[in-house]
Order: C-alpha cells, then sequence, then structure tokens
C-alpha cells in the first residue's frame, strides 16, 4: 500500500497561530485511523522533515493509517513563535482538531476516535501532555522521551495503551531510568531500548517505525 501526502494549514487550538503540515494517506482505504506525529526540538534544528518524523509516518501509512507531521509554532513556515513547549501543547491540540474535523478537501478524513499521538524527544514530552487531555486518543507513543519527565507524575494512572522507545546509548533518555519510570506507569505499557544506537536513532530509523506500526496493531485500546 503507497501513500499520497497533502500540504495542509491548521491553526493551533485557543486560536492559535497557523501550523503548517503535511498530510500522509493510504491508498484505498477510507476513514483510516490517524496518528499526529510531533517532531523534536525546534531550537536544536528539530522540524518535521525530520528522519524518523517521516519514517514513522510512511511506515504508518504503509499499514493503512493516516498520519499529519506538522511544524510547531515558530518552526518552518509555522506561525507564531517558540513557547518552551507551553503553546507547543495547543499546536498538538491543533493538529488532532484538524484530523477529526468534517471532511475538506484538505482533510478527507472526518471524525474518528481512532487517533494516536507519536512524539520524539521535545515531540514525546508535549505530545503526551496533549494526549492525556485528550479522550479521542487512543495510542499514546513516546520516542527517546528525556529523563527531565520522568519525575512528573502527569502519565501515572492513563490507561490507554502506551509505548516508549529509547536507543540503548542516549544520553537524555538513559535505559534505566527509563524502565524505572515506564514501570511505574499503569498497564498497559511497553518499553523497547534498540541496542547500539542513541537519541538520533541514525540509520535506524525504519526500525523505529516498524515497532510502531507493529505496537499499534497488536494493542487496540479499550473503546
Amino acid at each position: 500500500m503507497s501513500d499520497k501526502t497533502r500540504r495542509v494549514t491548521f491553526p493551533a487550538a485557543g486560536e492559535g497561530p497557523l501550523l503548517e503540515g503535511v498530510l500522509h494517506l493510504p491508498e484505498g482505504r477510507s476513514l483510516p485511523p490517524a496518528a499526529v506525529v510531533c517532531h523534536p526540538h525546534p531550537l536544536m534544528g528539530g522540524t518535521m522533515d525530520n528522519t524518523v518524523v517521516v519514517a514513522v509516518c510512511r511506515t504508518l501509512t504503509a499499514r493503512g493509517w493516516a498520519a499529519l507531521r506538522f511544524n510547531f509554532r515558530g518552526a518552518g513556515r509555522s506561525e507564531g513563535v517558540f513557547d518552551e513547549g507551553r503553546g507547543e501543547i495547543d499546536d498538538v491540540a491543533g493538529a488532532l482538531d484538524f484530523l477529526c474535523s468534517p471532511p475538506t478537501p484538505s482533510s478527507p478524513l472526518g471524525e474518528t476516535n481512532r487517533l494516536a499521538v507519536v512524539g520524539y524527544s521535545f515531540g514525546a514530552g508535549v505530545g503526551l501532555r496533549c494526549a492525556v487531555r485528550d479522550t479521542r486518543v487512543g495510542w499514546l507513543v513516546g520516542i527517546a522521551l528525556t529523563q527531565g519527565h520522568y519525575a512528573d507524575r502527569f502519565l501515572d494512572t492513563d490507561p490507554r495503551p502506551k509505548l516508549f522507545i529509547a536507543g540503548e546509548r542516549d544520553p537524555w533518555a538513559p535505559a534505566d531510568a527509563l524502565r524505572e519510570y515506564v514501570a511505574r506507569l499503569s498497564p498497559p505499557r511497553t518499553l523497547h531500548i534498540i541496542s547500539r544506537t542513541d537519541h538520533f536513532f541514525v540509520g535506524r530509523e525504519a526500525e523505529v517505525a516498524t515497532l510502531i506500526g507493529k505496537w499499534m496493531d497488536e494493542n487496540p485500546p479499550d473503546k
């Protein structure tokens, strides 16, 4: 199954700035499940064109999903300025609203509750914080969620399927600390530590994306 892509724009929630994105659509499937995929830190070069983000979108689309990657406020051609992770939560919320909006030529999905949020590094922290507030989201995925989030209890009791992926050599998401964090969370939760790689997954992007796609197929949300 191949995918087709569309350049789209949508506002962040709460009358926020206009954001740019790319919507990946699977061929031959109407009303597919859909994922919002959030990129790494924009002040450190993160954009929606990050290789891990693109690999996740393409892999999910090949498995019959729609996937929306977008630039956070102030990145690329998205309006606004970086807001240290606060306003960016509204950016993710706006992306989810866009996927659930009535069908249009640019957003043909229509209303759905089969939604996932996938975030990478900075995008994982922001995406997961948005997802815990949104009951439309069925799957929560954090790639290289950095250690600064582990002391926060925001995700501890969430009952939805949760997946975490990190590199064995990631200094910002240390494997042992991440194991302790994930073990603390309410099930269902899954952790994959990928050997011989670090925070950037160079050359391992397809492996990350395949893990996510397979896990989503095997862990339907209880809805």
